[in-house]
């Protein structure tokens, strides 16, 4: 299968076995919790439409830590939020509510699930007091808590069909549950449940306005 990867202004066409050979996803650790991640999004009530793409929604879901500037710019609240807004407006840009749901699509949103995931991992806030071996140390636990957990009873949820009405509307949502997020104590358990929670609350969404944009096209079709 080819896949076309947007990179900034570069597009370069490659293999799907040649971006996973390339991630190494079989021996790292964080890049497992965001498969475990986008696995469980893909299999969530209401949500199989991502599973159409599901190559794309894998990749993206990974593809922050790939690029060239994960070296220089920490996947925290504080340096990347802008870079989650970009994304956004990337998916309301480029949607054709004639189309649907495409690879375009699938892969942006899997960005924005990785970047979100990442801003309810306690290694990744400015309050975490461990080293770089106690960042890894987390991680992998998170990784064996999460590949648990979206298996789990506890983990399932169904679409609650949010009224966002603006892609603003999300980004505030994400910005208010962070600062409850902080004020809490972190343990492993407790990020899979807020990753878990807020991932889901932020695919619903998305997912709603845009079927919004849809029925708002058919409406005026007709």
């Amino acid at each position: 299968m080819d896949v076309q990867l947007f990179q900034e202004n570069d597009i370069r066409l490659i293999t799907y076995q040649d971006i996973i050979s390339y991630i190494g996803w079989e021996v790292d650790m964080r890049k497992k919790s965001h498969i475990s991640l986008a696995w469980y999004l893909m299999n969530s009530e209401g949500m199989d439409a991502l599973k159409l793409h599901k190559g794309s929604f894998y990749i993206g879901s990974v593809l922050p830590d790939c690029m060239p500037s994960f070296l220089v710019r920490r996947h925290t609240i504080e340096d990347s939020f802008e870079v989650l807004e970009c994304e956004f407006q990337k998916l309301v840009s480029h949607f054709d509510p004639e189309k649907g749901i495409n690879c375009y699509f699938c892969r942006h949103l899997g960005m924005i699930t990785h970047y979100v995931s990442d801003y309810f991992t306690f290694p990744h806030n400015a309050n975490y007091p461990g080293n770089i071996k106690d960042h890894c140390i987390y991680e992998e636990e998170l990784k064996k808590e999460l590949r648990a957990y979206v298996h789990s009873p506890e983990a399932v949820r169904r679409r609650e069909k949010m009224e966002m009405h603006t892609p603003a509307d999300i980004l505030a949502m994400i910005r208010q549950m962070h600062n409850r997020y902080l004020q809490m104590e972190s343990v492993v358990k407790r990020d899979c449940q807020y990753i878990i929670e807020l991932c889901h609350k932020v695919v619903d969404a998305v997912l709603c306005f845009l079927e919004s944009l849809s029925a708002a096209k058919v409406s005026v079709a007709m």
